[in-house]
């Protein structure tokens, strides 16, 4: 029984260091190494697998956030399976979903283990000041138009921002800090990298999540209130400072604006030469196909095949034939029906419930810390979701889905570690 007891305790260690700071690969990797994410993603699930089985049985009892967390994970792949199944067995379809269930080993390992926090917010930083000075190479030393790191320039940009407010953040913990100056200006550095990478890669779609990220900070940030007024007033001013002096900012915002106004005031506008065009009318067309197919959609896999007859019968604007409509809950709408979408909402709503019940109940920093990101993570991708569909890129919907686990693993390891 002792050498059991030892053995176990050698293997904790062990696994406890080398876990925690496999969290930081994530972040780290997801926008500059080719399949960064995925190989991260297989790291800590690995690693996950081996703490499961070694410390076999868990404590399975789960308190009523954790119950509302996991069954708001699963329920939206369980539909989407249903779809798949139940229609054409486009087992394609199922595959990205599937990643929200393959997450939740890493969710039960993290809640057994006490884990430091550091490596996390190490590759948080990393990641923005990484996707910032690629952004830079890109756009000026390859003279490439729009900044793209080793994935799509849509998904750069989104998780870039996202990256550079988390960097932000960090703040949090600066308490827990030694070097606090140090800490200070790398967390600033990262901030501003992460920013200048999504604005080089001229996504413009996620850039509607800033007001979300002010607010969030003038809420929750632990600083007094002057300085959050400050702070935003700055921030405010470097936004607008931005978009004045740099020419290739100001042009990819007035664009939206112009192409917008003209497509609302003229029939003459050919919507095929501009993205907000082509997304305007792709939402016209797809709420046409929901008003018929309001129940269970027009299944996965079906939306292109429906919108290119509305093109044929003329009550659509010649787009090219999509596979997506450029819009998350449209989207699941539409090929779900209104079964998917509840579903889809409670994805946000369980996930959203478990950071914010986690900020609002505890009086640690480092749970306080976590459920900020949470919850920023979660308001993030339903604002990319409103001009993107985020859960059909392998990147993003794997990346979401490693993020809600480790945040809320840890919470819950943080958690168990005061409880006893």
């Amino acid at each position: 029984m002792t050498a059991k007891i030892l053995i176990t305790e050698l293997m904790d260690n062990f696994f406890t260091k080398y876990l925690s700071l496999s969290l930081l690969t994530t972040p780290a990797l997801v926008l500059t190494i080719h399949q960064g994410v995925g190989i991260s993603a297989v790291l800590i699930l690995c690693l996950s697998l081996i703490v499961l089985l070694y410390r076999y049985p868990i404590d399975m009892s789960l308190s009523k956030k954790e119950k509302i967390l996991i069954s708001s994970i699963v329920i939206l792949p369980v539909v989407i399976a249903f779809d798949v199944v139940l229609r054409d067995f486009r087992l394609r379809y199922l595959d990205f979903y599937l990643r929200f269930v393959l997450s939740l080993p890493i969710y039960f390992a993290l809640r057994e283990l006490r884990l430091s926090v550091i490596p996390l917010v190490i590759g948080i930083l990393m990641g923005a000041i990484s996707a910032g000075i690629f952004a830079l190479y890109q756009k000026y030393y390859l003279n490439e138009l729009h900044a793209h790191g080793e994935v799509l320039k849509i998904i750069f940009g989104n998780i870039s921002l996202l990256l550079g407010v988390m960097s932000l953040a960090g703040l949090f913990i600066i308490d827990d800090i030694r070097c606090k100056k140090t800490f200070y200006s790398v967390t600033l550095l990262a901030f501003i990298l992460g920013i200048t990478g999504s604005l080089l890669s001229g996504a413009r779609g996620g850039w509607i999540a800033m007001p979300f990220f002010i607010g969030l900070f003038i809420l929750y940030f632990p600083a007094s209130q002057k300085l959050k007024i400050a702070s935003v007033i700055v921030l405010i001013l470097g936004v607008f400072v931005t978009y004045k002096s740099n020419s290739y900012v100001e042009s990819r915002i007035d664009l939206t604006y112009k192409s917008t106004e003209a497509y609302f005031s003229s029939d003459k506008l050919n919507v095929a030469k501009t993205s907000a065009g082509i997304r305007l009318e792709l939402w016209k067309a797809t709420w046409m196909i929901v008003s018929e197919h309001p129940i269970l959609g027009v299944g996965s896999g079906q939306f292109k095949q429906a919108l290119q007859e509305k093109i044929d019968l003329g009550k659509v604007k010649k787009i090219e034939s999509y596979d997506h409509a450029h819009n998350e809950p449209l989207q699941i709408l539409v090929t779900t029906g209104i079964v998917g979408f509840l579903a889809y909402l409670a994805l946000y709503a369980g996930i959203t419930y478990y950071f914010y019940s986690s900020l609002m109940t505890s009086n640690i920093t480092r749970v306080r810390y976590l459920s900020f990101l949470g919850i920023m993570l979660t308001g993030a991708y339903l604002h990319f979701g409103l001009t993107n569909y985020s859960f059909g890129h392998h990147v993003m919907i794997l990346f979401f889905a490693l993020m809600v686990v480790v945040f809320a693993g840890m919470i819950k390891s943080i958690e168990n570690e005061l409880m006893g």
